[in-house]
């Protein structure tokens, strides 16, 4: 019997979370989070499934990985666009995938695992002259 996956809840958008707001303390507690639940998979008897959405999942924690490992590396450096572009990405399908199997579960973080505005926040200075 397929999936419905139109029957799956909305996962949470919140705009005034941004994507350059994310940090490597998000990512290390979602990536623990999800190996929690992969474990849970694996001690019922799905370790079939569980490596199939460790698999599906991996490629995204290396974006993320690595987008935070070179932010770390090049702490005086701005983060560059098209890597924040691509940490949105992997953000955003890794909440997804959390939500749709996890949200009700004790320790899912409903506030910081939603999905991120795409744009940076502006500064003050900036959205003041815009406005002139």
């Amino acid at each position: 019997m397929p999936i419905d996956v139109r029957a799956a809840h909305a996962v949470p958008e919140d705009p005034a979370f941004t994507v350059d707001q994310l940090t490597p303390e998000d990512f290390a507690a979602i990536t623990a989070f999800l190996d929690a639940r992969l474990d849970e998979l694996v001690a019922d008897g799905h370790a079939g499934a569980a490596m199939a959405l460790a698999m599906a999942l991996d490629p995204k924690l290396d974006i993320l990985r690595g987008s935070f490992q070179w932010e770390a590396d090049y702490p005086s450096e701005p983060v560059p666009d098209n890597w924040l572009s691509e940490r949105r990405f992997a953000w955003e399908q890794l909440a997804i995938v959390l939500w749709s199997g996890w949200h009700d579960v004790e320790g899912y973080d409903t506030v910081r695992w939603t999905v991120p505005a795409s744009r940076k926040k502006q500064s003050a200075a900036r959205v003041t002259r815009a406005a002139e």
